[in-house]
């Protein structure tokens, strides 16, 4: 009995390591931008770069994390992300911004203590807002999906020695 080789075809776009790295620029860019108009939901405290202590003390330690005349940016102006590649393989999206996000995110901050997970009730005076979170759940399917088609089309061209068309 002889063995013929079977050929397999992929019709359309095979998405490739640069495909994915592009598609994964736009979904945290999104992402992004719809934590940054969530933002915009924080009508009360700063409206500006906020400076800690006095010039007088300049250089010195404040608390455990803020120097004196060190500034505190506003969290929609200093937003961001990184996608990052392992072997020339997009592994990682990461966002960044200031310390303050995660408080605002639970609600708690000067002055309104945190124990556990949960601020103590009886100190809220700010209500939790998921500002960061709700975006990136919301477009989690659309960053599956396109995973799911990288690592899919990759499998197939390896184990079926599959011709792109």
């Amino acid at each position: 009995m002889k063995y013929s080789r079977i050929e397999t075809e992929i019709e359309g776009k095979v998405i490739n390591a640069n495909e994915l790295y592009k598609q994964a620029q736009i979904w945290a860019a999104k992402v992004r931008n719809r934590a940054k108009i969530n933002t915009l939901a924080f009508t009360k405290g700063k409206s500006g770069k906020y400076t800690y202590g006095s010039k007088e003390k300049k250089g010195k330690r404040l608390s455990k994390w803020h120097k004196h005349g060190e500034v505190e940016p506003k969290i929609s102006q200093n937003l961001s992300f990184k996608v990052k590649e392992v072997a020339g393989v997009t592994e990682k999206i990461a966002f960044q911004f200031p310390r303050h996000g995660v408080f605002r995110a639970y609600g708690v901050g000067n002055g309104q203590p945190i124990t556990g997970v949960t601020a103590k009730k009886s100190f809220i005076k700010r209500s939790p807002n998921d500002w960061i979170d709700e975006p990136i759940n919301k477009n989690m399917n659309k960053l599956a999906d396109i995973a799911a088609e990288f690592y899919g089309d990759r499998l197939c061209v390896k184990t079926h020695n599959a011709i792109i068309n």
